[in-house]
């Protein structure tokens, strides 16, 4: 199953096996595996920052805290009042309706890089850290014979086998 697409950019016609919303799929949860991989070390720094707040906070005068936050909130009341006043609809318009555009450019840029990266992280398949491909290809020859006899559509897009209904108690 071979599918012509054209692109939305260059006007010409790509061959792919699948729909390119299947490879951006695969982009998207590439970069969610590569992101899912830094947590770790975030979560650490993280930690380490909460702490040193926690130490500051422990020291400072609240009082005062206090008496500077509604200083600002004065501050702040005053200037949303006189901006209120400078107001131009017409221009407030031209600025969204260019932001809107400049914003749709970016999101088809975007959503092609992930189809980009899906179809690279779909055909490369890098190795899994842990996983060694000799002993798990000696040890299933029932997976591989089940993955020849499938069709050509990868197993998250095949439905899942239905349950038969619980029996009443």
């Amino acid at each position: 199953m071979t599918m012509t697409q054209t692109s939305s950019k260059s006007g010409k016609s790509d061959e792919r096996t699948y729909p390119s919303a299947f490879y951006a799929a695969a982009g998207v949860g590439d970069m969610a595996y590569e992101q899912l991989r830094k947590l770790p070390e975030l979560a650490d720094k993280l930690r380490d920052k909460a702490a040193e707040f926690a130490d500051q906070a422990a020291k400072t005068d609240m009082p005062q805290w206090k008496a500077k936050a509604n200083e600002y909130g004065a501050f702040a009341t005053s200037k949303a009042a006189e901006l209120t006043s400078k107001v131009d609809a017409a221009q407030i318009r031209d600025s969204i309706v260019a932001g809107t555009q400049t914003a749709a450019e970016k999101a088809t840029k975007f959503y092609d890089t992930l189809v980009a990266r899906g179809e690279q992280a779909f055909t490369e398949q890098p190795a899994t850290p842990g996983f060694d491909a000799k002993s798990e290809s000696t040890s299933a020859p029932t997976a591989k014979a089940e993955a020849k006899t499938g069709e050509d559509v990868p197993p998250a897009a095949k439905p899942a086998a239905k349950k038969p209904p619980r029996a009443a108690k």
